[in-house]
């Protein structure tokens, strides 16, 4: 199909509904309301105004940005283009920023006024981006910019020529928790429909959902099933910003049916006091689905009684490996610390350190390979083979699988801490202190240890008003778990940051502890 043609547009594409639904609401953000037709319209605009600043086929376009509907427009104007969108948490400090910059050879940037003074400095060391290709979604734009608006104005409302059933490369850039951020790269490919279906069937997802975006788009996860959700013809509300009444209450507004939360969120939604809790009709949730960090079985039991028994979802994935497991709501409880059975298209396999298969029930690294595996980590070789085995793709989780086939993260491999020889796996003992009626949030670390080389020490955010002592945190742990697992300390902090994707910064508050010491672990 050349420009301008009319034929009839691929099923699950945003052309499909705008011919075919174009008065239904797509996009939600505010005050904005963008049908298909308007949301369509304004994509093909970008798409066309970036190709002719020479934004092509394989060719990257960073994107720094809060959540807005213009994330939408940028996602699907690259999906039409087959260019890259590359993801810059917002977050980020300007070294950061460079690096992304130069890393993924991105030829423009596509950022919020609110960013303009942090990426200025960054500007003259972005070697691949053409002088007029910063781009700023605003109305303070400085001579060096160009104005989003203004850029989509000079657009063409044609659909470009694409083949549809060929999905868009992608670079999402590791959080940096565990060292230099890598960009997790995924060449264009054939999309596999076959995997998109069991994931549509697990989920239920239909044209008839609204979705309510509150993690940041930047992530993998939230800006897949912003995708999914539109290019099945249902609509998109996007959360500028997460506040736990404020969610509720747009559930109620809006009407949701369907959202991913990290379980930070639900944590938060959950401590909410019960009278603003009850105040708010949020019947209309279908499927929360949650993910990206282990949610606690004492969170899920207190989101279940807020939501109901037959809405909670977990699944496990990464960006590197996409969705590979799937817990239902009937198996929440039954299943407590599971994310879950393999989807349709994964073969798992969970590998001792002698490089073979464990038996069911022993924890070993997890393997994944399928048809969505990234192609590997952008210009650097040593990271992807050190994450390839014989095909089969790790981002470093142990887990076990039990009788049944359902799955259990343990921990992150690089988290696992050895004291006096033992390996020790602090998910378990936190999801131990999280049981505590005190206990609000938890960290546990390895810690220097002259005699063990590693102690264990727990990190503790106690609930508002509430009393619980070292001593009667220890004995609560000695009661349930192995006297080697037991935290050798504890302290008491305020608070304990996370990433966006809602995942403890351990390395940041492990390393207060290792300062001065030459060895790390």
């Amino acid at each position: 199909m050349t420009d301008g043609q009319t034929s009839e547009p691929a099923p699950f594409t945003l052309q499909f509904q705008a011919v075919h639904n174009p008065d239904r609401t797509a996009i939600v953000d505010g005050d904005l309301r963008l049908s298909f037709r308007e949301f369509n319209m304004r994509v093909n605009r970008l798409a066309s105004a970036l190709r002719e600043v020479g934004i092509g086929r394989g060719d990257r376009v960073a994107v720094l940005l809060h959540n807005r509907a213009e994330w939408a427009e940028v996602m699907f104007a690259m999906q039409k283009l087959k260019s890259s969108a590359v993801p810059i948490g917002y977050r980020l400090k300007a070294p950061e920023i460079e690096f992304i910059l130069n890393n993924s050879e991105a030829r423009a940037l596509i950022l919020g006024e609110e960013f303009i003074n942090v990426v200025g400095p960054v500007m003259p060391r972005a070697s691949h981006i053409r002088e007029g290709n910063y781009i700023v979604l605003g109305d303070n734009v400085p001579p060096a910019f160009k104005r989003y608006e203004t850029l989509m104005e000079s657009g063409s409302d044609a659909e470009l020529d694409a083949d549809p059933e060929e999905a868009s490369s992608t670079i999402i850039y590791t959080s940096g928790t565990t060292g230099t951020p890598k960009g997790a790269y995924r060449a264009n490919q054939p999309r596999n429909l076959e995997m998109l279906t069991d994931i549509i069937m697990n989920f239920g997802f239909s044209m008839n959902d609204v979705n309510y975006v509150t993690c940041p788009l930047y992530h993998s996860a939230p800006a897949f099933f912003t995708a999914i959700h539109l290019v099945f013809g249902a609509t998109v509300v996007i959360g500028r910003h997460f506040d736990p009444e404020a969610f509720l209450a747009t559930v109620e507004q809006e009407k949701i049916t369907t959202a991913f939360v990290v379980p930070t969120q639900l944590n938060r939604i959950a401590n909410l006091p019960e009278f603003v809790k009850q105040r708010h009709d949020v019947s209309s949730m279908r499927a929360l689905i949650t993910g990206a960090a282990p949610c606690h079985h004492s969170v899920k039991t207190q989101t279940i009684a807020i939501f109901g028994p037959d809405c909670l979802y977990e699944f496990y994935g990464a960006t590197e490996t996409g969705i590979n497991t799937i817990l239902l709501p009937q198996d929440q409880i039954r299943k407590p610390g599971s994310c879950g059975k393999s989807l349709v298209g994964n073969d798992i396999k969970i590998v001792g350190e002698d490089g073979k298969e464990v038996p069911a029930g022993e924890v070993g690294q997890l393997y994944v390979k399928n048809s969505m595996l990234i192609t590997g980590y952008y210009k650097n070789e040593k990271a992807t083979e050190e994450s390839l085995l014989e095909g089969y793709f790790s981002v470093g989780d142990m887990a076990r699988v039990d009788e049944e086939g359902f799955y259990y993260i343990v921990d992150r491999k690089k988290d696992m801490v050895i004291s006096g020889g033992v390996n020790i796996y602090p998910a378990e003992v936190e999801n131990v202190l999280r049981m505590h009626p005190a206990v609000y949030d938890c960290v546990v670390v390895g810690v220097p240890d002259e005699e063990w080389g590693e102690s264990l020490k727990a990190l503790v955010v106690l609930k508002v008003e509430s009393e619980a002592p070292s001593e009667a945190l220890s004995d609560f742990c000695k009661e349930r778990l192995a006297d080697y697992k037991v935290p050798r300390s504890f302290d008491f902090i305020d608070e304990i940051p996370h990433n966006p994707s809602g995942k403890p910064l351990k390395r940041e508050l492990r390393s207060r502890y290792w300062a001065g010491v030459e060895r790390k672990i």
